[in-house]
Formats: structure tokens, C-alpha cells, sequence
């Protein structure tokens, strides 16, 4: 029988993530923008998305990706 996504907690989720080479100690959920404003998720969603998506700080954080590398080398 195969295990519905629901039914596995969202730690679980994170260390799959982990294991497949993503960083996940700093993930966003949509409560971090509905604590901030009243919208619904679908909107905190496309606010995340938004912010994330960013030009400048996709930029950045590849900056201090090369910059970091820089450093320990």
C-alpha cells in the first residue's frame, strides 16, 4: 500500500529534503506572513513566492555562496 504525503509529519518530509542534498534548516511557511498581515494562504503563499522568487536576493544569496567559498579556500 502506498503512504499517502499527509500522512508523513512534516520533519520526515525535511530529512528526505536533506538527504536528496537540500538545505533545510530555514524553511518559510505561509503562518510567517499571516502572522504579519491578514490575508488567506493563498495569498501568503503568493506573497512567499514573491519574496523568495526576488531577483536581488537570489542574487545575493548566490554572492555569499561564491563568497563563502572564497573564504574557506
Amino acid at each position: 500500500m502506498e503512504t499517502k504525503l499527509k500522512e508523513i509529519s512534516t520533519q520526515d518530509l525535511r530529512d528526505e529534503l536533506a538527504l536528496r542534498g537540500y538545505f533545510t534548516e530555514n524553511l518559510w511557511h505561509i503562518n510567517d506572513v499571516m502572522d504579519r498581515h491578514e490575508c488567506d494562504a493563498d495569498e501568503a503563499m503568493d506573497i512567499l513566492a514573491s519574496v523568495m522568487e526576488n531577483e536581488w536576493l537570489v542574487e545575493r544569496i548566490f554572492e555569499m555562496i561564491c563568497e563563502t567559498i572564497q573564504d574557506r579556500i
